[in-house]
């Protein structure tokens, strides 16, 4: 079957939105000496012909990369940018047959992780083709798999007032049988803040979320016992702060939104949930994976089977918010729900389109 991106509301972002859904599949590099409102391209920390998208009136700005997949290597207000960058890769590319690069940012993957799905560096690392879809907007299409036959696209669009980002992520597969997978969002950001998203009061999960741990059979979310002494509960609110050992953490979560409080900065992305959904690893609509550098903030979409030639859209939305003095505990990022606006997306009776 072909699945759709759930009905939007009819708001100004919503309007940005949709015609960027409906964007082309063909797509090829433009000319950088037309290029519409909102739109530079340049290089970018050694990367080529990168997509600068910035707002007018609002400090906010986008970089895209093609050249390593079309990954978001830079989203900032007042230039300060919550996305991490690895140092020690900055301008590389991904050579065919080579080893893949760990670079940080956002990028979609093939979900869910816990599939086992063969490497495939190609499909998120390999030189990406992209076209402008108008003011404030760009299409970035993927390398084909060429294992798999699968190919991931994404539409950007920056709302020139607000500078919210819509973001339309794409899994197409181009093979002969139909596959089974979700979309797995990557967004690596610096590390040293404090995660926060709300549990559910329903939830699948003894302890209302999960805990990723080794076993003999390889590594499962443990929802009865998770325990992490980074991470705490604070009137429904799972709250992780980002330092220490390696954790990962998942859960059921029905707000669709996750959000990350570093310094002065609230990095918020909204996602549509579906109460029917068939989440994989174990059922988490959300994860979030973090060490001492980086932490990684981990929408997922539903499973669904995508049958030969068809592709199944998953949208969402960020938003950086100025917060008026920096948060240090906990606490603080709890009390920052009640800034967090509503979820802009809409799931009639919870069902998977």
């Amino acid at each position: 079957m072909e699945c759709k991106s759930p009905r939007l509301p009819a708001s100004a972002f919503a309007r940005l939105l949709l015609p960027v859904c409906l964007a082309a599949a063909g797509v090829g590099a433009q000319n950088a000496d037309d290029l519409p409102a909102g739109i530079e391209k340049r290089s970018y920390e050694g990367w080529d012909s990168s997509i600068f998208l910035n707002a007018t009136e609002t400090a906010v700005q986008v970089v895209i990369v093609p050249a390593t997949g079309g990954r978001v290597a830079h989203f900032s207000l007042d230039g300060e940018n919550v996305l991490f960058e690895n140092a020690a890769t900055l301008g590389q590319t991904f050579t065919e047959g080579g080893a893949p690069l760990w670079l940080g940012g956002y990028q979609c993957d093939l979900g869910p992780e816990s599939r086992g799905w063969p490497a495939h560096p190609q499909l998120t690392q390999g030189r990406a083709r992209w076209k402008f879809n108008g003011d404030f907007s760009v299409h970035v299409a993927g390398p084909l798999d060429p294992r798999a036959d699968i190919a991931i696209e994404k539409d950007f669009v920056l709302a020139p007032d607000t500078g919210d980002l819509g973001l339309t992520q794409r899994i197409r597969n181009q093979s002969g049988a139909a596959i089974s997978c979700c979309v797995w969002d990557r967004t690596i950001c610096k590390g040293g803040g404090f995660v926060f998203f709300p549990l559910n009061q329903k939830s699948r999960f003894h302890a209302g979320w999960s805990q990723r741990r080794s076993q003999e059979a390889g590594s499962a979310y443990d929802g009865e016992h998770p325990a992490s002494v980074q991470t705490q509960v604070i009137e429904g609110v799972l709250v992780a702060e980002a330092v220490g050992a390696v954790t990962r953490i998942g859960a059921d979560s029905p707000a669709g939104w996750i959000a990350y409080a570093r310094g002065k900065l609230l990095f918020v992305k909204y996602f549509p949930w579906f109460a029917r959904g068939r989440y994989g690893d174990g059922g988490n609509s959300v994860e979030v994976y973090f060490d001492q550098r980086a932490v990684e903030l981990s929408p997922l979409s539903p499973e669904v089977e995508i049958a030969p030639g068809r592709d199944y859209t998953f949208p969402e939305k960020w938003v950086l918010i100025r917060l008026p003095k920096e948060v240090t505990t906990a606490a603080q990022a709890r009390k920052l729900v009640r800034k967090i606006p509503p979820t802009p997306f809409h799931t009639p009776n919870g069902a998977v389109p």
